[in-house]
């Protein structure tokens, strides 16, 4: 596992393309230190709009069976994914999962191409309570 502390700059793009995640690499991430940054960026959200990639993971929610006006993906389901393959990857983002540090949660995090004006290459907790 490797611990990574998102919106962190790791240097640019790698060879994964677009992305700097991996979406087989099994990351985790200490939620208390992420959640000032992820609040301020949900709340951007409000202000300026979300990106366009947030349709990705709706479009995720409704072919998986979750509620779209109210996600509740379960941890079940997402940890399939986990240090496997993303949940969705397009031109505009990817989602993948990542696991708390020091418990058994998993979160939904949405990395943003640089087709996000305004969110380039952002990377959001998209649950931020977890997955359920």
């Amino acid at each position: 596992m490797k611990k990574i502390k998102l919106n962190e700059d790791f240097g640019g793009i790698t060879s994964i393309g677009e992305y700097e995640l991996d979406p087989t690499e099994e990351y985790v991430i200490d939620v208390e230190e992420e959640m000032e940054f992820q609040t301020a960026t949900m709340m951007s959200f409000k202000i300026m709009g979300p990106p366009p990639a947030l349709k990705n993971y709706h479009a995720w929610l409704f072919e998986n069976g979750f509620n779209v006006d109210v996600p509740n993906p379960t941890n079940e389901v997402v940890a399939r994914y986990y240090g496997i393959k993303p949940l969705w990857k397009t031109a505009y983002s990817q989602g993948i999962v990542v696991k708390a540090e020091n418990d058994s949660d998993y979160f939904i995090v949405m990395e943003c191409s640089s087709k996000n004006k305004g969110y380039k290459h952002a990377k959001v907790i998209l649950t931020l309570g977890g997955c359920m």
